[in-house]
């Protein structure tokens, strides 16, 4: 029996405390509001940053010009999220496309909406008009860069959970989208 040396298990025991590991990913909110009733509806899920988001926020820390210029959302009614996802892992509902909104990304969203908001955490929002689009089957959500092609990279991805939203012709949208740096 070979029994492990002392330092050894020191180091193993340690080990979690020098691990350079950053973790991005976070809350997505969706706000439905009826302008006909002021009736308002919630949806919650969670984020996936992709291999590109990753690097995308790597660039940003370190002051450099980002190989992708995310600056937009879409909207789809299928999709697989996931570390390696691209536009092509989704079935995109047309004319959903928009442009983050002004001041976003930004730290520390003060939007009375965004229940995930803080200091170490970027927040993206886009907002669509009743009139920009409607949908009944809106299961899937992503942020891209403006006028991709196909299989273009994505910063982040994500289901809804819960079930389709279902945008009417009197529903605004907002879609709050919160990235937490943690540390581990």
């Amino acid at each position: 029996m070979e029994l492990a040396h002392p330092r050894r298990r020191e180091e193993r025991a340690l080990e979690h405390l020098f691990r350079d590991d950053m973790q991005v990913g976070g809350l997505v909110l969706a706000v439905l509001r009826d302008e006909k009733t002021g009736l308002c509806r919630v949806h919650r899920t969670r984020n996936i940053v992709t291999d590109a988001g990753d690097t995308y926020y790597a660039q940003q820390a370190a002051n450099e010009s980002p190989t992708n210029n995310f600056t937009q959302m879409e909207l789809g009614t299928a999709g697989t999220p996931g570390k390696a996802a691209t536009t092509s892992s989704f079935t995109l509902i047309a004319s959903t496309a928009k442009t983050v909104k002004a001041t976003y990304p930004k730290t520390a969203d003060a939007d009375t909406d965004n229940t995930g908001d803080g200091a170490d955490v970027v927040t993206w929002t886009f907002e669509w008009a009743a009139a920009d689009f409607n949908n009944a089957a809106i299961t899937h959500g992503w942020i891209v860069v403006s006028g991709h092609g196909a299989g273009a990279p994505i910063l982040t991805g994500f289901a809804f959970s819960g079930g389709a939203l279902a945008k009417t012709a009197s529903d605004t949208l907002k879609v709050i989208v919160n990235h937490t740096f943690t540390g581990v």
